[in-house]
């Protein structure tokens, strides 16, 4: 009696009807291949292992023996499709069973469908729980965050990659870039450090030149010192006495025109930085650097999507201490911070200095803080 004309696996490494056979596959195979391995001391619905391809051979050559070629080979690729939905459908629970009460979200959130494709849920929100049935919501650029070790479940969090925005520009984390000729930036973590370009020297008041003032030169890109000659200045008849004066130990603090530059931009975009100035007031009119910390937004805060209207002065409605890299506050805070508006970028316009007391690893410090006015957007 001739055989039938299909070839089976015969030996490791070889193909059944030009589909390979794995070492040691575990597969639940369908219930009508699992009749044609009965034989063999399968049980049905229960999975198979298949230890290896000599072993596949001799029980395939059996299936051989018993089933047309053409329904072999489309069981032999349901295998190879099936694995993968096999795998999911142990996270899935089918058929699906939902409740007959329709979802009632919050407003403002949206009505989505579960990760298994079946029930209708409400999307999770920012710092909900979330996992493979319960999904973020996505119109909010919300991914679930899986920590390590969470076992399947995270926490929605914004689709962040540290990239940064400035003056309607998109930048990478960690690309530098030079906004103007005066100022070369780095995108940090989402925020910007810039550091100047332009010399920080200081021109120190004399006798000769008792009013120095910087100032832009058409042409220029850094501003340059230059001496005010025609000013007169009031204490130089009280300079002239202290040179005149001799066999005295010490130099009385003297009353000057007070100067001070306008203070730098915070170092940081969003959260706490510094600020500088060089100021001559102080007991001995000296010029000295001045710093100050600041904080144009928390680095937490949502930015404006299209849409919404711009709001370049924002109050914070909740209560927050400010915190540096070992100091943090005493007090909680209600600030002014200024907001983010598409295509334009916030600053603050207008501001003030309050003295915070701080809590630092050496004890109470007290530390000067910008607190914000006004801002403006452009």
């Amino acid at each position: 009696m001739a055989q039938p004309v299909l070839e089976c696996q015969k030996s490791e490494g070889e193909t059944l009807d030009g589909f390979p056979v794995a070492p040691a596959v575990f597969v639940l195979l369908p219930e009508s291949i699992n009749t044609v391995l009965d034989g063999a001391g399968s049980r049905k619905g229960k999975p198979h292992h298949i230890p290896n391809s000599r072993q596949s051979a001799g029980l395939m050559n059996g299936a051989c023996m018993a089933m047309d070629p053409g329904i072999l080979n489309r069981y032999l690729l349901l295998l190879g499709y099936c694995i993968l939905p096999q795998i999911c459908a142990q996270l899935c629970r089918t058929p699906c069973f939902c409740s007959w009460i329709p979802p009632r979200c919050p407003p403002g959130v949206p009505v989505i469908v579960d990760g298994c494709g079946c029930c209708r849920i409400c999307a999770r929100q920012l710092g909900e729980s979330c996992d493979h049935l319960y999904l973020c919501d996505e119109s909010k650029e919300l991914l679930c965050d899986y920590p390590t070790g969470s076992n399947g479940r995270g926490t929605c969090n914004y689709n962040y990659d540290g990239s940064c925005e400035y003056d309607g520009k998109e930048y990478k984390d960690g690309e530098v870039f030079q906004p103007n000729c005066k100022f070369q930036c780095k995108c940090i973590d989402g925020g910007i450090t810039c550091t100047p370009l332009c010399s920080e020297n200081v021109l120190i008041a004399t006798p000769e030149c008792p009013f120095p003032r910087r100032v832009e030169i058409p042409g220029r890109c850094c501003p340059e010192w230059i001496c005010d000659e025609d000013q007169q200045s009031p204490v130089s008849n009280s300079l002239g006495k202290e040179r005149e004066a001799k066999g005295r130990s010490q130099v009385k603090p003297f009353a000057c025109a007070e100067w001070s530059t306008q203070w730098s931009t915070c170092s940081v975009s969003c959260g706490v930085g510094l600020s500088l100035r060089v100021s001559n007031r102080n007991p001995l009119c000296r010029l000295k650097a001045q710093t100050r910390l600041c904080m144009v937004r928390p680095c937490r805060y949502s930015p404006a999507t299209e849409g919404v209207t711009c709001t370049p002065t924002v109050h914070s409605a909740l209560r927050l201490r400010y915190k540096t890299d070992d100091c943090i506050s005493i007090r909680e805070f209600r600030p002014t911070f200024c907001g983010t508006c598409p295509m334009k970028h916030c600053a603050p316009y207008q501001t003030e200095n309050d003295l915070v007391a701080f809590h630092c690893r050496g004890g109470l410090t007290w530390k000067q803080m910008m607190s914000i006015i006004s801002c403006v957007c452009y």
